[in-house]
């Protein structure tokens, strides 16, 4: 049974005529982060008279993070599913519309190079360090990956988090990122981050924890290093929930699905053309994609995992059952407080119409 929602935090991010869109991505590889990049979505809404805006374009003046919480009724957000199932659950009304391509990697346990540590199963007893943000207003959306990685990982090794220490790194995550003025700027300032300057890794570095979960690009950078090695990469087993249950989805606000379906079906269909032209193009995909970061994989390397995927939005059984097992994580720690049903989540028209257009 769905619980109401909780009372909303903050003020609604507002448009300044009825016919803007406002659009969000996370810095990722996705359909349509190429669809921007050509066009496409600025054309498709445009053929039906909504004018598009980047949410990150907007000074977050209040810290929230919009685009965590879903806070705008004229919103289209595009990114990992922790976010929009806390927003659902506790805090925006909000319907799902497209479920995307799954990153294969699941994360990495990483330790230091001269402990004598070989599998996870040697820190029992030990500190395995997780970042804890102090601003309470928002999900812990950089937690949430992570803790859910020592989880699965502790368990593969016949552990739980009471046979270790969870130390939890606090950092301040109040202050808000830099406007951006479209999604390649703001991935570009991702890529520029140094791993190495990240508070856990620098706790592990001077002993002060003993293990970090860490994302298959840091953790090649880091192991690069010298400095770190791996003793366990979850997406090595054939459990695919380890790592298809982080499926990223596009959500949209239900008084803009409701008002304003053609928008929903105009978004949709720029997504899958520039999902068909990804699945066709991977190479050029991936050297778009890494012309906005500093430190990039190599283009060949991102090609090939790019190649190996269908970028077309979809609405998939495993991806659905993944959203399950994500909601049933974040409810199990204390991420979200309400419950609802995936199902009653879906709204599958958009996408059916989108796809049945061309």
């Amino acid at each position: 049974m769905t619980v109401p929602l909780t009372k909303p935090v903050g003020n609604l991010v507002t448009v300044s005529a009825p016919n803007e869109v406002l659009y969000t991505l996370c810095p990722g590889p996705q359909a349509s982060y190429f669809a921007v990049h050509h066009g496409w979505t600025e054309e498709e809404l445009a053929k039906v008279g909504a004018k598009l805006t980047y949410l990150r374009s907007i000074p977050d003046t209040e810290q929230l993070w919009p685009h965590v919480g879903h806070r705008s009724e004229s919103l289209i957000r595009e990114g990992g599913n922790w976010p929009p199932i806390w927003a659902r659950a506790d805090i925006s009304d909000t319907r799902l519309i497209a479920t995307l391509t799954t990153d294969p990697s699941g994360g990495q346990i990483l330790v230091r190079t001269t402990s004598r540590f070989y599998r996870v199963a040697d820190l029992a007893g030990k500190k395995i360090g997780l970042l804890k943000g102090r601003n309470t207003r928002k999900l812990d959306f950089g937690r949430v990956p992570a803790h859910r990685g020592i989880i699965d990982s502790l368990r593969l090794a016949g552990l739980s988090d009471k046979d270790v220490t969870i130390v939890d790194i606090e950092h301040d995550d109040f202050e808000v990122e830099k406007p951006s003025r479209h999604p390649a700027e703001r991935a570009g300032r991702f890529a520029r981050k140094n791993p190495e300057e990240a508070l856990d890794v620098q706790a592990l570095a001077s002993g002060e924890i003993d293990a970090i979960l860490s994302s298959d690009a840091n953790a090649r950078y880091l192991t690069g290093s010298g400095r770190f090695k791996a003793i366990e990469d979850l997406s090595r087993h054939p459990d695919w929930t380890l790592t298809g249950a982080s499926s990223p989805v596009i959500t949209v606000s239900a008084k803009l699905a409701a008002e304003h379906p053609e928008y929903i079906v105009a978004y949709l269909r720029a997504a899958i053309r520039g999902g068909r032209w990804v699945n066709e193009n991977p190479l050029a995909a991936a050297e778009i994609f890494n012309g906005g970061e500093a430190r990039p994989q190599s283009v060949r390397r991102l090609a090939e995992a790019i190649g190996a995927r269908d970028f077309v939005p979809n609405l998939a059984p495993q991806a659905l059952a993944g959203l399950e097992v994500q909601k049933a994580f974040l409810l199990e720690y204390g991420y979200i407080r309400n419950d609802f049903d995936i199902r009653d989540w879906v709204a599958p028209q958009f996408l059916q119409e989108a796809l049945a257009s061309f």
